[in-house]
Order: C-alpha cells, then structure tokens, then sequence
C-alpha cells in the first residue's frame, strides 16, 4: 500500500512538472506580445499627444479671454484701449500695453512696484530692485504650447540669437526679461510711425485706440494674437529701441498682418515671423478680437498685401487687393470680414 502510494505520488508529480513546461511562454511568444504592445503603444501615442495639445489651445484660448476682459477692463477705466507703447527714445526702454494691463489681470502689486505710470522702463531697469521684478512670469501671457523659457534668451548679434537680446540704456549684458507669448495687433504697415496718427491697427506708438475707432466692427477686428519660440516670442515689460526696426524696436510687444501667420521663411536675413504672429499649435494660431471672442486661424488663410507701401509718412494699400488676414487686422478699412 505504501508502496501504491508512493508511485502514484510520484506521478502525480510528475504531471505537475509536465504541466508547469506546457503553460509557460516561450521566447517567440514572448517578443509576439511585446511587438504587440508595442503597436497598441504606437497608435495610442498621437491620440494622447493630440488630447495634451487640445489641453494646452484651451489653456492658451483661456488666456486670451482673459486679456481680452482686462483689456475692456482698462477700456471701461480710461476710456480707450492702452496705447502699444511709448514713444521714448533712441535705446530708451519703455513700457509695452501689456504692462498697463496689469492691475486688470490681478498683478496691481507687480504694477505698482514697478512703477509703470510713474517711471519709464529705462529707469525700472536701471533700479536693481525693480529690474529683478522685470523677469516676473505672468501666467495669463504664457502659452502653455510655447517652449521659449521663462526669462527671454540673450544673445548676441552673431550667434544663433541674432536680435533677441533686450539691449537698451541702463540694460546690463546679461538682462533676460519675462517671455510672453502675446503680441498686440499693430495693423498693416511697417515700420510704424514712431508717433502718429496713420497706424491702421490696435496698438502703435504714443496712441490710444478707442473702440469708436474701431470703424471695422469689434468682432471683425482682430487685438491680439501668439508668437511662438521659433520666431522669437515676445516679452511683457515693453520695448528695447522705440523707433528702432523690427526685434530692435517694438515688435517685443506688437506684429504685423503684412507677414504671413507662421511664416515657414528662416530668420535671417527675413525676420519674417519675428514681425508678424506665430503659434506653437499645428495648423494656425489663436486671435482675441476686439470683442472679447477668441477664435483660430489656420495658416492657409487667405493672404495678400494689396501692393501695400510700407513708409513711416503715407503708407498707401489697395483694399480690394487684401486678403482676409489683412482685412481682420486692420480697423478702418471699410471692409468688414468674418473671422
């Protein structure tokens, strides 16, 4: 009986043992499924990248209506839309419509410490205390999609940062001021006058647009649009040169509709989108119009300049020969379009 025992004992063991090889994987199996995987992984991955980015246009989208309430805000205060910035002088620094803008998007601390209405941007620079503050992240001007840091770049005028660096009186070598990705709607025409009365867009030098002036229609009239990494972004605090051209002047704090929207063109020698508006979401970019409404553009939007002269005295443009993207960046035109 023991013996019985044993044997049967003995097989059934080794049934256990024969049944432990057979449900196992073999390697063949093994890298099957791991390929498998690897396939699952491979079409799930544009689903979430696309589902992250649908996250970050909203964030940016949000951020947008969020300015476009300070800047009706400050409309309702002073009766006009802040003007692009001031005049100043050659390499005189001075504030851009974003910082007065401020208190309107519940930064008054920041405003008042820096003195916005009280001091130019040339001296807040010049005061070790203030100018710390000039590198303050404002998030209601960052776009989550951008990927410039959060202190603009320095350079200099060879290297791969060629007209970034935020050079002015009273700004040391290694000045980085806070990025923005924010452009105000500076119209058609470059260069702009440095003061006067002939910008045909929102924000220019020394001039408050009111929204009578606005003669196109607030829904028809685009303020404020992005600028990305690619093209150089922007900055908050205002403008290094003012009557400088392109990144040397004002376009730290305005654009241009007589450049295409992400214009594909290198840098250098163009500047191409470092004068007009950029966006890191694929396809287009995001608007804020006069009203207060946000809507995309898509990089295909119709486009011309209609012969346009570009002169700091009487720029001339044929508005029948504008495209679309032109006629919703300028105000006055006479022709009201739909974005």
């Amino acid at each position: 009986m023991n013996a019985f025992f044993l044997r049967t004992s003995s097989k059934h063991t080794n049934m256990r043992s024969a049944g432990h090889y057979v449900t196992g994987f073999t390697l063949i199996e093994l890298l099957v499924v791991i390929a498998i995987i690897g396939v699952l992984m491979s079409l799930l991955l544009p689903s979430v990248q696309s589902a992250r980015e649908s996250g970050r246009r909203a964030t940016c989208n949000n951020h947008l209506r969020q300015i476009g309430i300070a800047l009706h805000n400050y409309e309702n205060g002073f009766k006009s839309f802040p003007s692009g910035w001031r005049p100043g002088g050659q390499r005189k620094a001075e504030w851009g419509w974003p910082a007065h803008l401020l208190p309107m998007l519940e930064e008054t601390q920041l405003h008042d410490q820096l003195g916005v209405t009280s001091q130019s941007l040339r001296d807040a620079i010049a005061d070790p205390a203030t100018r710390n503050l000039l590198g303050t992240t404002v998030a209601s001007y960052r776009c989550p999609s951008d990927l410039t840091p959060e202190l603009l770049p320095g350079g200099n005028n060879t290297g791969p940062q060629f007209n970034r660096l935020f050079d002015c009186d009273n700004c040391p070598a290694d000045f980085e001021p806070a990025t923005s990705n924010y452009v105000g709607n500076g119209g058609l025409t470059d260069p702009m006058p440095v003061i006067g009365s002939n910008g045909n867009g929102v924000f220019w030098s020394g001039t408050h647009v009111k929204l009578e002036d606005i003669t196109d229609g607030l829904s028809k009239t685009f303020a404020v649009g992005e600028r990305h990494d690619r093209c150089r972004a922007a900055t908050w605090i205002g403008v290094r040169n003012p009557p400088g051209p392109d990144m040397w002047g004002s376009y730290w704090v305005r654009a241009r509709v007589s450049i295409k929207l992400n214009d594909p063109r290198p840098i250098s020698p163009t500047n191409s989108c470092t004068e007009g508006f950029s966006s890191g979401h694929p396809g287009g970019g995001n608007f804020l119009y006069c009203d207060g409404s946000v809507h995309s553009l898509n990089d295909d939007i119709g486009f011309s300049n209609g012969g346009a002269t570009f002169n700091n005295s009487s720029p001339t443009y044929d508005v029948a020969l504008l495209g679309v993207y032109q006629h919703l960046g300028i105000r006055n035109d006479g022709a009201a379009t739909n974005p």
